[in-house]
Order: structure tokens, then C-alpha cells, then sequence
């Protein structure tokens, strides 16, 4: 009897040494661990200098507490205050504390249960004063001709405060007082010179305080030695205004859209009055300066309907031809050249020549061109007499002087969602922007 007690009393404890080695092993699991208290200072950060009288965002992050846990910020030993609920956070307005380093420390506490962090912060009278950003210009190569497509990368700028990928940069690359682009994240542009110079290439560099600052880079470009389409033509002054010419292959074009003329009303109609009558967009004459006016067709071509008339232009230059328009967008596109059938057709044709041609700068949704030839179009838009002004922003329509048998010109549109170019037949009473070419 006695024995097989003791049999049961042995198989009772090895019983119970099993159990408690399971246990052990469940809690020994990680996966089922719970996590370790913890309180840590989020911001400031350490050794962080502010200035007296600066409020000061006090964040911390807790875990491996449950529901009643309370965050306590304490300054050299002296309780500021505490909360009960996320975000962990707390503002020490540090206004009346006289300078020096001072013990930051988050206690994180419930019954029987604490976690601390604590760092220094420093207060000074003054916080070192902001310093502008420090612009720098790379071009590549060095130095070339009208035929040389050069890359200018600003990426090795810097700010004491900022990231480079923070910010801003535009360019000037004529070095002649206008900005090429508007400012924009992007640091690498390429660019292509017409005329031969020793350029003063313009970066300006914004930070997020909006401190800019400016550098300026020589850049030397030679003639290539072919035939200068614009060869002492540099610049034109016409009406009280200077335009500037590109030379794009063998062709001569003024830069900027042509402006000339009196502005009329959008609800008024142009007639043969022998005043050049324009359109401002929405009526705005500050549209007209900076797109160009826009013209119905007669209006441009002073109604004399002669394909490659003068027009309004200057002279020595008229309004271009349907055939130049495609001999430009032969040029300016990579996959079709000057001569290819492509540009016979109507509506969109082409690869890429519209993405060429259209500025850098102006054009919405992520529109704008690379400029590659600084014909520098921009999206003025157009005018109808049964529509009103539309399309600012988003599209550039040019006329031709060639027309149809009826009421119907070619012209030419630019879009800001697509790289190739529309052609087609469009009422002559409508008005679009007006780019003239030397004869």
C-alpha cells in the first residue's frame, strides 16, 4: 500500500514539473511577450539650442503601458505639467527662463509601472540668423557653338537650412534680365543657343524661408560656320517694342509672338478700318504682353490675302506660309524630318516637335516644353466670336497666311497635354497669336 502511494505522490510531481516547463517555454515565446515599458523624447531633439521666449512642442512616444497611463515633462527636476492622452505632447513657452542648458524629462507612469527619457536643451538669447541658400551653376560642355545642346545642372547648390531636394531653382540662360523658367524643383535644364556670345548665364536659388540668392556663369558660343539664318538680325524694334529672332535650320523667326496694334473688345468683331485691331485675352492688355495679341485672320494679313504677304509684320518679314510652318515642324521633330509626308496630313501629326517649341514655363497640368530651340511658344490661347476667350494656359494656336478657296485658314496648335501638332482648316474670323518669319 504504502508503495503505490509513493508511485502516485512521484507521478503527481512529475505531473506538475511538466506543467511549470510548458509554462516556462509559453512566456520564453516572443510572439507573446508584452512589450517592454518605454517613454522616449521625440522633439525637440538633443542638445537642441531655442531662443528665449520661443514656444517649444514637446513630443514624446509611449508604449507597453495600458489605459491610464499619464505623460509628465519635467524641467531641471520641476514638474511643467502632464496629460492623459495622445498625441504625447506638451508646449513649454520658455518665456521668463534665463539662458543655459537645461535636464528636458518625459516620465511615463501608472500604477506600478514607469518608464523616464530625458535630454538637454539649450536656451540662448538669439538663434544664429538664417543664411540665404548658395547657388551653383555646372554647364556641360564648357563652351560650344550654335550647335551645341548644353545641360546646365544646379544640383550642387546648397542651404544651410534646407535639403537640395527642398529647393528652388530658374534660369536665365541669355543672361538678358528674363527668366527662361519659373521657379521649380527641377535642377537640369538643356538649352540650345541661335546666335553666337558670351552668354551671362543666370542661376537663382529659393529656400523654404523664400531667401534667394543669384550667381551668374560665363558661357562662350562660337558660330558653327553654316549660313546664319538671322545674320544681323539679333534683335528687331517694331511699334515701340524689341522682339528678338531664333534661327531654327534655315529659317528666321521673331521669339516672341507678335503685339502690335489697338485692343478691341471680346464682344466686338474686327473690321478693315485701317487700324490693326487686336484681342487681349479676357481683355486684359497685360495678357497682350506677356502672350502677344491675337488677330483674326484677315486682321493679320491687313486684308490682302496673298500667301506670304507682310501682313502686320515688319519689314522684312512676313506671316508664314503653311509650307514654312511645316518645314519648322520638320526641324524641330525627331522622328520626322523636313520633307516628310507626315506634315501633309490634318489634325495631329509628328513625334515630338511641339514638346521642342513650347517654352519652359506657363503651360498647365505639367505641360511645358523643353525649349530645345527657343522658338519659345506660349500658350496665349484664342479667341471666337461665338465663344469668347478660351484656352490660357493650355494652348497656343497660330495662323498661316495660306488659305482656302472659302472662309478657312491653316493653322497651327500647341497643346499642353501632348508633343505633337495639330493642323487644320479654322474659320477666319477667329483669332489666334501671330509669330512672323524674316523673308
Amino acid at each position: 500500500m504504502m508503495y503505490r502511494q509513493l508511485i502516485l505522490g512521484t507521478g503527481t510531481i512529475l505531473l506538475l514539473i511538466a506543467i511549470f516547463l510548458l509554462s516556462c517555454k509559453k512566456n520564453d515565446d516572443p510572439d507573446d511577450a508584452s512589450p517592454t515599458p518605454s517613454c522616449t523624447i521625440m522633439a525637440p531633439t538633443d542638445s537642441a539650442r531655442v531662443q528665449v521666449g520661443s514656444v517649444i512642442r514637446i513630443k514624446a512616444g509611449i508604449q507597453g503601458f495600458g489605459d491610464d497611463v499619464k505623460l509628465s515633462i519635467r524641467i531641471d527636476g520641476v514638474q511643467l505639467g502632464e496629460t492623459s492622452s495622445e498625441p504625447w505632447e506638451y508646449l513649454w513657452n520658455t518665456e521668463g527662463w534665463s539662458v543655459g542648458a537645461r535636464k528636458l524629462t518625459a516620465d511615463a507612469y501608472e500604477p506600478g509601472m514607469m518608464a523616464s527619457d530625458h535630454i538637454t536643451v539649450i536656451i540662448i538669447d538669439t538663434i544664429p540668423p538664417l543664411m540665404p541658400p548658395v547657388p551653383v551653376i555646372q554647364i556641360t560642355p564648357n563652351q560650344g557653338n550654335t550647335d551645341t545642346i548644353f545641360t546646365y545642372d544646379a544640383s550642387s547648390s546648397y542651404d544651410q537650412e534646407d535639403e537640395l531636394e527642398a529647393l528652388l531653382f530658374r534660369w536665365d540662360f541669355d543672361g538678358d534680365g528674363s527668366w527662361e523658367t519659373d521657379f521649380t524643383n527641377e535642377n537640369l535644364f538643356m538649352h540650345k543657343y541661335t546666335h553666337p556670345n558670351n552668354y551671362q548665364v543666370r542661376l537663382q536659388v529659393m529656400d523654404t524661408d523664400s531667401m534667394t540668392a543669384v550667381t551668374v556663369k560665363s558661357l562662350l558660343v562660337t558660330h558653327t560656320g553654316n549660313p546664319d539664318a538671322c545674320e544681323g538680325y539679333v534683335t528687331v524694334y517694331y511699334a515701340g517694342k524689341v522682339y528678338k529672332t531664333v534661327a531654327i535650320g534655315n529659317q528666321c523667326w521673331l521669339r516672341e509672338n507678335l503685339d502690335v496694334g489697338e485692343m478691341i473688345g471680346g464682344g466686338v468683331q474686327a473690321s478693315d478700318n485701317e487700324v490693326i485691331e487686336k484681342y487681349c485675352f479676357d481683355d486684359d492688355t497685360l495678357n497682350c504682353e506677356k502672350y502677344g495679341g491675337l488677330y483674326t485672320w484677315h486682321e493679320l494679313m491687313n486684308y490682302a490675302s496673298i500667301p506670304g504677304g507682310r501682313g502686320i509684320c515688319p519689314q522684312g518679314w512676313h506671316i508664314p506660309a503653311d509650307a514654312e510652318w511645316k518645314e519648322l515642324e520638320g526641324y524641330a521633330d525627331t522622328e520626322y524630318g523636313i520633307g516628310d509626308v507626315i506634315w501633309n496630313g490634318l489634325l495631329y501629326r509628328g513625334f515630338d516637335a511641339a514638346k521642342h517649341l513650347k517654352s519652359l514655363s506657363g503651360w498647365t497640368d505639367g505641360g511645358n516644353g523643353d525649349n530645345l530651340h527657343d522658338f519659345k511658344a506660349l500658350p496665349g490661347g484664342s479667341w471666337r466670336i461665338n465663344y469668347g476667350f478660351r484656352g490660357k494656359g493650355e494652348e497656343a494656336r497660330y495662323w498661316s497666311s495660306s488659305h482656302d478657296s472659302g472662309q478657312n485658314a491653316f493653322h497651327r496648335l500647341l497643346q499642353h497635354e501632348r508633343d505633337d501638332i495639330y493642323r487644320d482648316l479654322n474659320w477666319d474670323t477667329a483669332a489666334f497669336s501671330v509669330r512672323c518669319i524674316r523673308n
